[in-house]
């Protein structure tokens, strides 16, 4: 347990709950594919061994694919007392459905080897599994070796004609629901931590949008390096997660802190994310959801516009994680400059106006995010005597004074509140620069929403930034977060909006 993150302690404890009450369907499963149960125990020989059985008797149960009813007792407890406690790497029938997919990075350092009992482990479930190795991995062990273990092709080199024509680094980066770099290097942490991309591994990184988990593995004066701690300060802001290292003795015959875990801890670790990811699959299964996203910009003339600093950023990784929890999302969003996330339908717009009438257009629904920053007002070009000016055509520089008349945009958010297609859940955002919380309560009371994320937009702290500070603030209830990445942001909305759906359920049963 010491290698998880103290904020994934409780939330991994609940997952592992869940795991054991389908401990029983597991066995049942494994009760209909004795070789599969005869092989996670050791196999034909080391069974009968501790059974007191003729080899020959085990291979009979395999052949008729049944245990006889004096046996399955002690099979049963054999399970329980092997040192391989194969609880841990038994796939429950959801699991076997999910059809999970995962990726294996192994990077170059003396624990590369121990990655090929992480593939031999994997195995043992029916996850879907890729792998790519480093040059440096190659210094170690073989791509033959990994093909040989996995069945299937290991990819190595990002320039390879026959797989870059089929566009391979993108597919490995956007297939997978989880990467695991397992030995996760010093170097492959500085690439990702400062966004180089000069392999295979390290573009696939860039370019994915699934979970990351890293498990270190490194001398101990290189991990304690100021460079490589702060570039694992980098990355765990921005949402990878780590597998800490073991302390003990090393290779280099040095001792601290660096020993690459485990490798039944590190599927172990990665088996609970599985179950989390089962069990958030499907958590807003038939749920629409619409958010709005980015900024707004109002033309003053062809060239011209007035907006503001928004990046969308905070939206799409809602919008993101939504759709991984498999919420029916549309995006609305409004000129940006970052990759669309996937989700069900991306709508592009310009004006507060075009928003508002696709917002409209894609009611009813059931959850409005409205996280776009509109622009309040158009500017409307004027002389300096009161006489409107063509905005259709460049405004041309001259000597007399240019004058601008406001024209108020529609507030989106207290539209479709306060209509007849009002969503059961409506969400908004406060951009603020002073007293936040007392300005954002008045918002979510004046515009009749149930939610409202309010942040500190002074001194330009959040827009274009990577992560935010926010609190959640309901008529009764007011919750402060600590400063982390829009990704974690967007991760503890869909938990509180997955509450909000369970107090609605229990109104509708109780009304």
């Amino acid at each position: 347990m010491k290698f998880y993150q103290k904020n994934e302690i409780f939330h991994l404890f609940f997952i592992k709950f869940n795991y054991y009450n389908t401990l029983i369907n597991d066995r049942l499963y494994l009760m209909n594919n004795i070789s599969k149960l005869i092989s996670l125990l050791g196999g034909t020989g080391a069974v009968a061994e501790r059974l007191n059985i003729q080899p020959s008797a085990i291979s009979n149960w395999k052949k008729i694919n049944k245990i006889p009813s004096t046996k399955l007792e002690a099979v049963i407890k054999l399970s329980s007392y092997l040192d391989l406690n194969i609880e841990n790497f038994l796939p429950s029938k959801k699991l076997r459905d999910l059809k999970f997919k995962m990726l294996l990075i192994i990077c170059g350092g003396i624990a590369s080897y121990k990655s090929l009992e992480i593939i031999r482990l994997i195995k043992k479930t029916d996850i879907e599994l890729d792998v790519v190795m480093t040059k440096s991995a190659q210094k170690f062990i073989t791509p033959l070796l990994v093909t040989s273990l996995n069945e299937k092709k290991c990819y190595v080199d990002l320039f390879s004609v026959e797989d870059e024509t089929k566009m391979n680094h993108i597919r490995l980066a956007r297939d997978p629901e989880l990467i695991l770099v397992a030995p996760a290097t010093a170097n492959i942490m500085a690439k990702l931590a400062n966004g180089l991309a000069d392999d295979l591994a390290s573009t696939i990184l860039l370019a994915s949008f699934s979970k990351i988990i890293f498990a270190p593995s490194m001398n101990p004066v290189m991990w304690n390096n100021l460079a490589t701690r702060e570039n694992y300060r980098k990355l765990l802001d921005r949402g990878i997660t780590f597998i800490e290292p073991d302390t003990g003795d090393m290779a280099c015959g040095e001792n601290g802190t660096g020993r690459f875990p485990e490798p039944k801890s590190i599927l172990e670790f990665c088996l609970s994310y599985v179950r989390e990811y089962q069990i958030q699959k499907n958590q807003f299964k038939d749920i629409s959801v619409l958010i709005t996203a980015g900024p707004t910009i109002e033309e003053i003339d062809p060239i011209r516009f007035v907006s503001n600093k928004s990046s969308g950023k905070q939206g799409f990784e809602i919008a993101s994680e939504l759709t991984k929890r498999g919420a029916q999302v549309t995006l609305i969003s409004g000129p940006v400059n970052i990759p669309f996330p996937v989700c069900k339908n991306i709508i592009q717009v310009k004006t507060a106006q075009e928003m508002l009438d696709n917002v409209t257009q894609q009611l009813p629904t059931d959850i409005l995010i409205c996280s776009a920053a509109v622009a309040d007002w158009k500017l409307i070009p004027k002389t300096s005597s009161n006489i409107k000016i063509d905005s259709n055509n460049k405004i041309k520089k001259t000597n007399e004074k240019l004058l601008f008349e406001t024209e108020k945009n529609p507030d989106i958010l207290k539209t479709i509140a306060k209509s007849n297609l009002r969503p059961k859940i409506v969400i908004g955002f406060s951009a603020e620069t002073n007293d936040i919380n007392k300005n954002a309560h008045s918002k979510l009371l004046s515009k009749n929403i149930d939610l409202i994320i309010a942040n500190d937009v002074s001194n330009n702290k959040v827009f274009g930034e990577d992560f935010n500070k926010v609190s959640l603030i309901e008529k009764n209830n007011y919750e402060e977060w600590e400063k982390q990445s829009k990704k974690s942001v967007a991760y503890h909305l869909a938990n509180k909006i997955n509450d909000l759906l369970i107090n609605y359920k229990k109104r509708d049963v109780n009304a």
